[in-house]
């Protein structure tokens, strides 16, 4: 089974961006714009605009890569790799890559709100 959310991957981030805050924001981006994501995709793929629904496939797929939603970087590449992409059934697609981001966002949730509760926390301690 791939992982939801890998953490480690996240964790390189981090270590890439040299700073948890950035990757954080990142993160939070990146979820606050998978519905924009999705409807662009299904749009694309609706309209016949094939062009289109590669980029927007692309990008879901190198973002979803860097910040370690492995379900959605392997269904966004097994669907790029389709040898006749335009035969794509679009309703199925959709639905999975939806159900895949509702589940990263709950995955990654834990994290955003553990970083908040430590932040936090850590606020209280230097106002005291």
């Amino acid at each position: 089974m791939i992982a939801v959310f890998d953490v480690a991957v996240f964790d390189r981030l981090i270590d890439d961006l040299d700073s948890r805050v950035i990757a954080l924001n990142f993160l939070r981006d990146f979820t606050e714009m998978l519905d924009d994501r999705m409807n662009a995709i299904e749009q694309a793929l609706k309209a016949e605009s094939f062009d289109e629904s590669l980029r927007s496939l692309h990008s879901l797929r190198a973002s979803a890569a860097m910040i370690g939603a492995r379900q959605l970087d392997a269904s966004t590449t097994l669907a790029l790799e389709t040898k006749h992409f335009e035969a794509t059934a679009i309703g199925p697609l959709v639905r999975k890559l939806q159900g895949q981001a509702d589940l990263f966002r709950t995955a990654s949730a834990r994290i955003a709100t553990l970083d908040d509760s430590v932040e936090h926390h850590a606020n209280a301690r230097r106002r005291a």
